[in-house]
C-alpha cells in the first residue's frame, strides 16, 4: 500500500479521481485502494465485534471489508456500463481504478470512527443505539466515497445521474451484502454469536426497526451486578435473557413445588366444591390419588 497515494485519497481526492478518468497511475491507486479498504474495514469491524468481544472481533473484521469488496465486485459492470450510455466510454481499468479509489476514502473514513465508536461502546453503548451509531458512520463514509466518484466522472451532461444511478445500485447491492453476513454486533439476547444468521426479513426492514427502538427505548444491558445478559452464569442449563414480555402479555407461570398451595379457581353459582387434601404432602400426585378412590367408591355403590 502505497503511502503516498494514501495521502493523496485523504487530501487531494480530485487528483486521484483526475488520474482515474485519465487512465495514470492505475495500478498504484487500485493497490493502495485495497489496501486501505481492508485495513479500515478491518478495523472498524473489530469494533463493532467488540461489543460482544471474543470471537465475534474476528468475526465482524472479516466479514465488513468482505462485504465491502462483495459489493464492489457486483457493482461495478453497472457503473461502466451507466458511463458508457451517458456518454464516458472508459475502459474498464479505470472505472475499477475509481471504484476502489472511492470505497478506499470511505475506508478510511471508517477507520478515523473506529476510536469514537470503540469508546461509546465501552462505556456502555446499548445494542440499538450502537446499531444507528455505526449506520451513521458508513452514511458520513459514504458521503467521502460521493465525493470521488463525483470528480472522477468530471464535468459534462449527465454527471450527477451517472452517480446517483451507481450509487443506488452501489447502496442497495451493500446494504443486502451487509445484511446476509450478519451478524456484527449480535443481539443482546443470544448467549452465542452465529458467525452467519439465518434469513429473516431484509436490510430495509432491520434499519427502519432499529431507528424506531432507538426513539422509543434502549436496551439496558448491564443490570445491577453489572453484568449483559450472556456473560451471566445460566441456572439449569437455561441462558438468561434480559427481553421484556411485549404489551399486554404475561409472563409464563411457573407450576409450584411439590406441597405448595395451588391457586383455588372459584366454583359456578349454587355449586359446592369437596376439598381433597394432597396425600403426604405430595401436592397434586395427592390429588389424583384421591379422585382415584372416588371413582372406586362410585363403582362399589
Amino acid at each position: 500500500m502505497s503511502a503516498s497515494v494514501v495521502s493523496r485519497l485523504l487530501r487531494a481526492p480530485s487528483e486521484v479521481a483526475a488520474s482515474c478518468r485519465e487512465d495514470r497511475d492505475i495500478r498504484a491507486i487500485a493497490l493502495a485502494s485495497l489496501g486501505a479498504i481492508a485495513l479500515g474495514s478491518a478495523v472498524f469491524g473489530g469494533v463493532i465485534g467488540s461489543f460482544r468481544g471474543s470471537e465475534q472481533i474476528v468475526f465482524a473484521a472479516v466479514k465488513v471489508p468482505l462485504a465491502m469488496l462483495i459489493t464492489l465486485a457486483l457493482s461495478v459492470p453497472a457503473l461502466h456500463a451507466f458511463s458508457a450510455v451517458l456518454g464516458r466510454p472508459w475502459p474498464m481499468r479505470s472505472v475499477i481504478a475509481l471504484a476502489l479509489a472511492s470505497a478506499g476514502r470511505s475506508s478510511l473514513v471508517l477507520l478515523a470512527f473506529a476510536p469514537v465508536l470503540w469508546l461509546a461502546i465501552d462505556v456502555g453503548l446499548g445494542y440499538h443505539a450502537s446499531s444507528v451509531a455505526a449506520w451513521l458512520a458508513y452514511a458520513v463514509a459514504g458521503l467521502a466515497a460521493l465525493g470521488v466518484l463525483v470528480r472522477g466522472i468530471g464535468a459534462g451532461p449527465g454527471r450527477w445521474l451517472t452517480a446517483v444511478a451507481f450509487m443506488a445500485v452501489f447502496f442497495a447491492v451493500g446494504g443486502q451484502a451487509a445484511w446476509i453476513l450478519r451478524p456484527y454486533l449480535g443481539r443482546p439476547s443470544e448467549k452465542d454469536v452465529p458467525f452467519l444468521r439465518a434469513r429473516e426479513g431484509s436490510f430495509s426492514d432491520a434499519l427502519v426497526t432499529s431507528f424506531r427502538s432507538a426513539l422509543i427505548y434502549d436496551d439496558d444491558l448491564r443490570s445491577h451486578d453489572g453484568l449483559r445478559p450472556w456473560e451471566r452464569p445460566s441456572r439449569d442449563g437455561v441462558a438468561p435473557v434480559d427481553d421484556p414480555p411485549a404489551d399486554g402479555t404475561t409472563q409464563r407461570e411457573v407450576p409450584p413445588a411439590d406441597g405448595a398451595t395451588q391457586r383455588e379457581v372459584p366454583p359456578a353459582d349454587g355449586a359446592t366444591v369437596r376439598e381433597i387434601s394432597p396425600a403426604d404432602g405430595a401436592g397434586l400426585d395427592g390429588l389424583d390419588r384421591g379422585a382415584e378412590r372416588g371413582d372406586r367408591v362410585k363403582e362399589a355403590q
